[in-house]
């Protein structure tokens, strides 16, 4: 119904046009080519008040996305509630010469000291860090250009890799191993670190032992190329009778996907449905590899 005066002209014009049919009563109905109309010029209004895609604003103000970009940066730009970006996305970005980036460092500790070497040329002595913070920390964005980690003294002999802080803190280390710390989600940016190491160092994983650790263990061992190999304390047996937790309403172990030389280790943590820390572990004086 409409009754006000000022929008007699614009009832006016919509009829002479066929657009608007008058009911009678002040009451009016849109004709379907007064519909198609106003869904056209809708849609046209919302198309000229909408915000520019992300790469207009970006060309528009001149910024520049650079070869590797933050991924949390990335996301804000793209108006998106979080940093993630679907496996499409990603190539969409790779074609264009950007690389999502998490940005996030890994960190390496050594009875012995070493240096990296890296593209250009470039060569890091770890010594003086090992020496004054008993670590050292790399960017993941620098691991790009890695190229080999060289052994100052002796031969290395095996890389350990764990996603566990505190056992990353408090494992003991024999001569010629290097213990790299990553967390879980930058399993890129450890493959890179692992290749440049000699490819007859030994790897082995330190993580909680239960389902998920198992799993994420395969994972990176098909991801690196290497077979499944875990670092566990040698008297493990009294670790799990004082340590193993239930899984509860975790997944339960399946026996199947155990591999042999794991499963004859802690086959009564499978037995028993439980599941051991990675940081109960931490201070057992001895290890070896399984696997």
């Amino acid at each position: 119904m409409i009754r006000a005066r000022q929008y007699l002209p614009l009832v006016g014009l919509l009829k002479d046009n066929q657009l608007l049919l008058a009911l009678g009563n002040h009451s009016y109905e849109l004709t379907p080519a007064g519909r198609r109309y106003l869904t056209r010029e809708l849609t046209l209004a919302e198309i000229a008040t909408a915000p520019p895609t992300p790469e207009e604003w970006l060309q528009a103000h001149g910024w520049q996305l650079g070869e590797r970009v933050n991924e949390r940066v990335l996301a804000a730009l793209y108006r998106k509630p979080e940093a993630t970006f679907s496996p499409n996305e990603q190539i969409d970005f790779e074609d264009k010469g950007v690389r999502l980036c998490a940005d996030q460092l890994l960190r390496l500790r050594a009875p012995q000291p070493f240096s990296l070497f890296f593209s250009g040329g470039t060569l890091l002595d770890a010594a003086p860090w090992l020496q004054a913070l008993g670590e050292l920390a790399l960017p993941e964005r620098t691991l790009a250009g890695l190229g080999k980690i060289l052994w100052g003294e002796g031969n290395i002999e095996r890389v350990i890799t764990t996603d566990s802080v505190g056992t990353f803190a408090e494992l003991a280390l024999c001569d010629g191993s290097l213990l790299v710390w990553a967390p879980t989600t930058a399993q890129v940016a450890l493959q890179q670190v692992v290749a440049a190491l000699p490819p007859n160092v030994q790897w082995s994983h330190l993580t909680s032992l239960d389902p998920a650790g198992v799993d994420r263990t395969l994972a990176l061992a098909q991801r690196l190329g290497r077979p499944a190999s875990w670092w566990l304390p040698t008297a493990f047996s009294p670790i799990v009778s004082a340590y193993a937790q239930p899984l509860g309403d975790g997944r339960p172990w399946e026996p199947s996907r155990i591999p042999k030389p794991l499963l004859a280790v802690c086959s009564g943590l499978v037995e028993s449905n439980g599941g051991l820390s990675a940081e109960v572990c931490a201070l057992a004086p001895e290890w070896h590899a399984v696997g």
